[in-house]
Formats: structure tokens, sequence, C-alpha cells
């Protein structure tokens, strides 16, 4: 049978061994754990060298770390031939370029982060005590090596050349997160067998015409892991015991299976897991199995062209979804600050989110992310780790790149979360309309060959049954501009589309659209000194890594709608305020589009350090006010008012997720709604009804109702001192939506005003409420309220969070909360 030696968890010794580390660990040899060898910034922060990030100078002090040789070493017993007769070295992950050395002789030299390594000990070693050394090079002197010799080839930004490395390319600086290049390595292991060893198996499926499924059971036979006189065994057991036996020597089986894996908002997955096993036998003795969990579910991707362009909607089991989500960006320095993903993806399932999109510049994450996002029923798009550069097809990438491309797709097959691979992240686009393509040398290779061949014939090959596409964004084809809205996918950064300027484009699909802000204030009390708390502080500039810095990101778009900040506190509070708005213009935009665009993801979900960043949630999981406005604008049902009819007419939109499945009961509906253009003291001074109608789009089944606000309704209308509300009565649950009729530098807002509730009030609101809340009441039109997260273990409550309140509203903060609306900042507050 095979055995696993994990190698020791203590006293390892890491020392730099050359290129230019810095004065104080020369002839210093560390001391360290195995987990804490997966980065060296961790080794270093918890010898008490330095800190990766220092609260005033960012990652400045770190930046030799880059440029210095590492050796991690330790003596370790390997194991006798009484554990097996063949035995191997194997490390899930060396991060960085790096010769093993074992007592002494090269066994083995690796160059990817995304394939494992492995190496047969040599028969004299066994059961000795012999020095396995990890002797790294430095990250940044090797790219800049491979740079010379393969030519110089263009990368987004002032980054290092990360193109010449196989590891997460953010690692090497963006415009998020540090510039903190490393290296380390990873669950290593020996592992020992006689007959027979079986890595994971890899299972995949492919749908047919007749609605039967074949499923693939395969395992992974690198490093000669089975002899040839060794049998093996497939079979897969359903969740109620079944088992199902395939042909001898066959990989491959056909069914009709009764339950499928869905998304979340399609219903349950209980009793949807299978198991598959694979045995080895020899001379029919069992020498080694192993078995892993999968489940059937068919996932397409429609491509279709029709009156408007190129489609591009995901199916699950021949149900249309929008995909409503956010990038997920990797923890960088020691991997650890997302510990648990179960409760990370839970929290974003509990945004609204259906769909997460694991970017291409950072790294493939854990098992346990995909098994979270498997149980949770959340959708997957997984790019290959290529990300805003032109990278070289000469050897010894292409071979590396092949491999990694074959290695993930059979390890992550096996997830029914997995809706589509895609072959990476503006490189096409940068390739196309960046001026790369005029600055590569004639006949220079710049990936093109990965992403329209390596990889989807990787997909073919090892996981038929989930789509590929070639790149985000793309239109489908090269000889169309990789950013068309009206075909395949679209990231949205155009210098128009800001904020209120997202209803200027409907894209097909949006992978990618942001605004930034910074961390939460309490957080950033957590991470700075108070004298770094000042607007323009060099600290927070360090922190910006953003083209233009905070003039760019925040300046034009917080001069042209407030008044200026007063303290630094209120300076967060409007640069979280307006990414908050930016989120909930676009999700709400590109959802009352449907079934013209089909998917919303948000640029980003999480962050790596107290930095400037376009996160949901800041590094010490505080959720922005952005948030709250996007977990508004995801809800199944949502109304809402959009200058979407012809020449931008103000419409009534019902968006409604359900009309999906069963779109002519959706389109069969007869359903009004009141319109009130109001006064900011409540006052309604006019109304009407509106009949809403099935919207249809591009030869595709309604999404959406629409109805035309009518004219009438804004007669004498003075803009700056009303807004209109929308709500159907019907639907009492079904929060109201508003839409105020002049700009923020015109609009006349009023001081908010809100009282707290009377004595027995508060006794009413503490039957639903903690009591550590207190409930107040508008006396005015309040837009945009939300509350401010304070210190740990003290939560918001959700349902208070960005709403725009009239007069006699309730919401409920915690006790001493700080809470803010856009009438905080107006330009021209009235009393």
């Amino acid at each position: 049978m095979r055995t696993v030696i994990r190698l020791p968890l203590a006293d390892w010794s890491i020392e730099a061994t050359g290129g230019a580390p810095a004065a104080n660990m020369l002839q210093r040899v560390l001391k360290a754990s195995l987990r804490s060898c997966r980065s060296i910034h961790t080794v270093l922060a918890r010898a008490g060298v330095q800190e990766p990030i220092h609260a005033l100078r960012a990652e400045l002090d770190s930046e030799w770390v880059g440029h210095t040789e590492w050796t991690f070493s330790r003596e370790i017993e390997l194991p006798a031939k009484d554990f097996g007769a063949h035995c191997a070295l194997r490390i899930a992950t060396i991060d960085g370029p790096c010769e093993v050395v074992l007592a002494g002789v090269v066994i083995g030299t690796h160059a990817s982060a995304f394939i494992p390594f492995e190496a047969r000990i040599p028969d004299a070693l066994r059961g000795q005590r012999a020095l396995l050394e990890l002797r790294f090079k430095a990250p940044v002197t090797e790219v800049l090596r491979w740079q010379a010799a393969l030519g110089e080839r263009p990368v987004n930004g002032d980054w290092t050349p990360f193109c010449f490395a196989r590891t997460a390319a953010c690692s090497f600086g963006w415009d998020w997160g540090p510039r903190v290049p490393g290296v380390g390595f990873r669950a290593a292991h020996c592992v020992c067998w006689t007959h027979a060893r079986l890595l994971k198996p890899a299972v995949s499926q492919r749908w047919n015409d007749d609605g039967s499924c074949t499923v693939r059971v395969d395992v992974e036979t690198d490093a000669n892991a089975c002899g040839p006189t060794c049998v093996l065994e497939r079979s897969i057991t359903s969740s109620t015991g079944e088992i199902l036996h395939f042909p001898a020597g066959e990989r491959e089986l056909t069914l009709r299976p009764e339950k499928c894996w869905q998304p979340w908002e399609h219903g349950s997955r209980r009793g949807v897991f299978w198991r598959a096993r694979i045995i080895a036998r020899h001379e029919g003795i069992v020498v080694d199995e192993r078995s892993t969990r999968f489940a059937f579910r068919r996932v397409q991707l429609d491509t279709t062209t029709d009156s408007i362009g190129t489609r591009f909607r995901v199916l699950v089991n021949g149900v249309p979804l929008f995909a409503k989500g956010a990038n997920i960006i990797p923890t960088l320095l020691d991997g650890t600050h997302i510990r648990d993903w179960r409760a990370e993806m839970q929290a974003y399932r509990d945004t609204g989110f259906n769909m997460v999109r694991v970017w291409g510049g950072g790294k493939y994450l854990s098992h346990t992310f995909y098994d979270a996002c498997d149980e949770l029923g959340i959708l997957v798009w997984q790019d290959f780790m290529f990300a805003c550069a032109t990278y070289p097809e000469d050897e010894p990438f292409a071979s590396l790149i092949a491999a990694e491309a074959r290695h993930q797709v059979r390890r992550l097959s096996r997830h029914p979360s997995i809706a589509l691979w895609c072959g990476g992240n503006e490189d096409i686009l940068a390739w196309w309309s960046w001026g790369w393509k005029e600055r590569l040398s004639e006949g220079q290779s710049w990936g093109k060959k990965y992403w329209l061949d390596t990889l989807p014939c990787a997909v073919e090959r090892d996981d038929a049954g989930t789509p590929y596409w070639a790149e985000s964004p793309y239109s489908a084809s090269m000889e169309r501009h990789p950013n068309d809205p009206d075909h395949g996918d679209r990231h949205t950064w155009d210098a128009q589309a800001k904020i209120e300027g997202y209803r200027t484009i409907a894209p097909r699909f949006c992978s990618e659209f942001g605004h930034q802000s910074p961390p939460c204030a309490v957080t950033l009390r957590e991470h700075f000194p108070e004298r770094a708390l000042v607007i323009g502080s060099e600290a927070l500039k360090l922190r910006q890594k953003a083209g233009g810095g905070d003039d760019a990101q925040y300046k034009s778009f917080l001069d042209a709608r407030f008044r200026g900040a007063r303290s630094f506190d209120e300076y967060v509070a409007q640069t979280q305020h307006l990414q908050a708005r930016a989120m909930d213009v676009g999700m709400r935009w590109m959802r009352a589009n449907a079934p013209r665009t089909m998917g919303a993801l948000i640029w980003q979900w999480n962050d790596v350090w107290a930095g400037h960043s376009w996160s949901l949630v800041d590094v010490s999981g505080r959720e922005k006010p952005a948030w709250h406005a996007v977990r508004r604008a995801c809800a199944k049902q949502l109304l809402s008012i959009e200058p979407i009819g012809a020449s931008g007419a103000l419409e009534v939109v019902l968006i409604d997720d359900r009309a999906f499945a069963h779109p002519e009961k959706f389109a069969a509906q007869r359903i009004e709604a009141t319109i009130e253009r109001m006064s900011f003291d409540g006052t309604v001074l006019a109304s009407a009804r509106v009949a809403l109608s099935p919207h249809y789009c591009g030869e595709l089944a309604a999404a959406t109702m629409r109805g035309a606000i009518p004219a009438s309704v804004l007669v004498h209308a003075r803009a700056t001192h009303e807004l209109l509300v929308a709500r159907i009565d019907a639907c009492p649950k079904l929060l109201r939506a508003t839409w105020f009729l002049a700009a923020d530098h015109e609009i006349h807002l009023p001081k908010p005003r809100l009282k707290e509730l009377r004595a027995d009030a508060k006794r009413k609101a503490a039957t639903v409420t903690p009591h550590a809340f207190v409930g107040l009441v508008a006396q005015t039109v309040v837009r945009e309220f939300w509350v401010e997260p304070s210190e740990r273990g003290i939560e918001t409550d959700r349902g208070s969070c960005w709403r725009t309140l009239v007069p006699g509203d309730l919401v409920m903060i915690p006790s001493n909360a700080r809470w803010w609306s856009a009438n905080s900042f107006c330009l021209h507050q009235t009393r």
C-alpha cells in the first residue's frame, strides 16, 4: 500500500545565500516551522527581522527580499525500503525558481508555483538521514535574466516583468497591492509504494444530445505511479449508496443522473454528490485506492450570434441565469488572510452573488475554496494564470504552461462549481489596444498560442463538459475589438463610464467594473498611527498604487458631487459613498438590461492590505458601504427607475431572477407600479399608475418588465427639491425605487433629520433587534443612508444600510454608531 510520510514540522533553517540581502541577514540562520515556510515574508516577520508591510513605509523596506537568494533546509529521515520499493519526494507547491538538493545532489529543478514538484529518492539514501535543501534563486533577478535572454515584452504598469515567472503575477506589483515577490514552499512529503501508487482521481463529464451524461474517471499517473501488472477498477457511488461499476478497462460510463447540482438560487444541492473510486490491484490484492467527490451538472456557454451581436450567457441544467458576483484576488505574503473559505464564501453568497471569478493575475486556489463553492452553490469562473502582459512561447515556458494546464484542469474538473475556464485577463485586450503589438519585434511571440491552442486543448481533453473562453474580455473573434460591448464579455473601465456613467454602456456580460475607495476608518486606525490619518498623508500615498493617484481616483468625482470634506473620517466616508453609489448604479443598470446583458462581476471582492483598492470588503473583513449597496442591487426581485427608454426616457423596471426559469409565467403577469413625485419633506406632489410589460431583446425571453413614467408626473417639477418614488402595491416586501431629478452639484438636499424612537416604540423594536440597537425615524428624505462599521464584534443591521429614506421610515443602528448619507455631504444643503 501507498505510505505517506510528512516532513518534519519544526526546525527548518532559512538563510540568505546570495543576491542582495539586507545587512541584518548576513551570516544569519533563521529557524522556522514548516507552515511558515510557505512564504519568506512570513519567516522574516515571525523571526523578528521585519514585517513585510510597514505602517508608514508600506512595502519599501521589503524590496530587497525579491533580490535575494534563499535556502530552506533541514535534515530529514528518509523512509527505509520497508515502506515500499519505490519512494519519491513530492512538494505540492514550490513558489520561486528552485533547485532541490538532497544529500548534496541536485534531484530536480522547479520553475512553476502552479504544478507540483516530484523526484525519486535514490535507493542508496533510503533509511538514512540526509540534508534536504531548497535553493531558491532571487525571483526579481531571475525574471530580469529571462527578459534579457528572450527579449523584452510589454507588461502593465511599471511592474517587474512578471510574464517570465510562473507564479502569482500580482506579487510583483499591481494597482491595488504591494510589490512583494518572494519564495516558499508548502505540503511536502515522501510517498512510498511497491506495486502501485495512485494520485487523486480526475473526474470529468460530457453531456450527450440524448440527455445522458458520460462520466470519465481517470487517475493521474505522472512519475510511473502504476506498474504493468496493476489492474485498475473504477466505480461511482451515489449519495444513497447505489454503486455503479465501470466495465473492465474502461474509463467512461454513461448514465442518466436523477439529480443534478445547481446554483443556490435554483434550489438545494441535497443528495447530488457522488463519490468516484479507483482501486489498484496486484495479483488480486488491493495495493492502493483513492476516491473523490463530484456531482453531475450541465453547464453551457451560449455564444450564439443574434440581432445585437454575440451572446454571452451561462446556462446550468438548461436554465439561463444572470451571473452576479465579483472577482477574487489572492492573499499575498503568508497566504492565511482567508483562513476559513466556507465562512468567506457564505458571506460572499449572502451578498446575493451566484458566481465568483478567480482572476488570472493571482493563483489557483485550494480545494477548500472550490469545496465551499460546491456546497454553497456558487459558480466559479476560473481564469488560467495570465494577466495584463505579453507572454513568451519559448521554452521552457511553453512546456511549463502545457504541464500547468493539464495539472490544473485535471485537479479541478471534479468540482461541479467550475462553470467556465478562461484563458486569462486582459492579455488580448492589451495586445490589441494598448499599443503593445506595435512594441513587439517582428515574429516575437506574445502568448496567443496559449489562449487559442494550448489551454482549450487541455480543457477539451480533460474537462470537456465545461466551456472554455479564450480571454477576458474577448469578443469571440481576433478580428474584432476584444471589448466590443455587443459581443462576448467586457471590462468596463472607460473614462466616460464612471459612477452614473455606467448607464452609457450595456455590455453582453461585464466581467470587470469597479470604483476605488480606502478601507473603513476603523480599519485604517488598526493599521496606521494617528499622525498618518490625514488627507493626502505620505503613508497613505504609498498605499495608492493606481494610475494618477488620489487625484485621478477621487478628486474629480468628489468635487463634482460633494462639498469639501471637513475631516479625515468624512473624507473616507465620501470616497466610500461614491464607491457604493457607483456599484449600485452599475449592478442595477446591467440587471435592468437583461437579457441583453447577462452578467455583472464587480472588481473586486477582497483585499490584501489596508490600502486604496476597489474591494467591497476590506482587509479586516469589514463590509464597506458598497457591499450593502450591492447586496440590495442583487436581490432576486428588484424594482428600479432607469433612463432606459427611447432617448434615455425614465422607466420603471421590475427585475426578477425567476424569469429565467419560468419565462412564460413571468411574461404573463399583470403588474402595475405606483409612481410618485415627492418633495424632500415627504409631500406627494403628483402620482400615476404605470402598467409594466415584458421587455424582449435579442430573440430571447423577457427577463424584465418595464413601464414608461408619464410626462404628467413631471409637470411643474422642481428638480432640485424633489424625487421620484416607485413601488408595487401588490408586492409590499419589494423595496421601493427612487430617482433624484437633479445632479449632485445642483440638488438641494435637506439636513438629514432622524428622530429616536419613543420608549414604547423602542420596546416593540427590541423584540426583533438586539438591545444594543436604537431605532431612528426619518423626518426628511435621507438619500443613501448607511452606518459606518465599528470595532469587531458589533454588526450593523444590514436592512438599514444603503437605503434612501422618506419621512416615517425606520432604521435600526448600533448604539453610538456613526451614520452618513448623501445629505451629509451635499453642496447645497438646506435646513
